[in-house]
């Protein structure tokens, strides 16, 4: 009962976020906290020099979204990977502490021929 209400839940707030998204204005571009974090810096003090430069100079969409791609299928490798590591480790300790003997009735009945 916990996993459909969990489930419900799960689905409640994944429309809840498109319906909220579909409320905004479309044709707003997404500016993301860099922008937002230059604004506030500009208004407490307005001869901020930044530090660095970045690396690359302003990179197209299509690159960022390649490189966003990239980094979200290593991360969910990464993700996986950790998932089935403990899923195997767990799996192998309930078998070692299992009791050792046959596990179904054909092996018992190979086993006393």
């Amino acid at each position: 009962m916990l996993t459909i209400g969990l489930l419900v839940l799960a689905a409640a707030i994944a429309v809840g976020s498109l319906l909220y998204g579909y409320s905004r204005d479309a044709g707003a571009e997404f500016g993301g906290a860099d922008g937002q974090a230059e604004e506030v810096i500009t208004e407490i003090d307005a001869g901020y020099e930044p530090w660095f430069s970045p690396l690359v100079g302003e990179l197209p969409g299509e690159v960022e979204s390649g490189l966003f791609a990239i980094q979200a299928g290593l991360g969910g490798i990464v993700l996986g990977g950790a998932v089935g590591w403990y899923a195997g480790r767990r799996r192998g300790r309930q078998e070692a502490l299992a009791p050792a003997g046959p596990a179904t009735a054909a092996e018992e009945d190979r086993g006393s021929n």
